[in-house]
């Protein structure tokens, strides 16, 4: 059964890659609560709050500035949710997050993210998690062989 939480919450997920692929900062921060946590899992790294989440799509887009994301249909069940998406995109800048990639590497990524919501709506909790190991690999950090 499908509740008007649940489309509210699936409506943010789009908006929030929709706002992704339209590189505005601002409007993807807006997508999470103020004190909401995002973390990296993968390169181990979390971003606390609004500022710091805006940030780390800013240093992503100055290193990739043709990011795209494509998702996959969105599971939203309460507060939660998940869904798959694939990022892709040309290094063309440096990424402080990861050191030393490759510029002009492509990078073809899929990944899952998984949301917790607050009583407003808003992101509170994200959870990012893919291959790492290939993303080095695209990226020219580690030999494809």
């Amino acid at each position: 059964m499908t509740t008007n939480t649940s489309v509210a919450h699936e409506r943010l997920l789009y908006r929030l890659f929709d706002t992704f692929n339209s590189y505005d900062v601002e409007a993807f921060a807006a997508c999470y609560a103020e004190d909401a946590v995002m973390h990296d899992v993968a390169i181990g790294k979390t971003f606390t709050g609004r500022a710091e989440i805006a940030e780390f799509l800013r240093v992503w887009l100055a290193a990739s500035p043709d990011s795209h994301i494509e998702i996959g249909e969105p599971i939203v069940a309460g507060d939660r949710a998940s869904v798959t998406w694939t990022g892709t995109g040309t290094l063309t800048g440096d990424f402080a997050h990861i050191p030393g990639a490759i510029h002009g590497s492509t990078v073809n990524q899929r990944a899952v993210s998984v949301m917790r919501f607050d009583a407003h709506g808003l992101i509170t909790e994200h959870f990012d998690y893919y291959d790492m190991f290939g993303l080095l690999r695209q990226m020219g950090i580690i030999p494809a062989e």
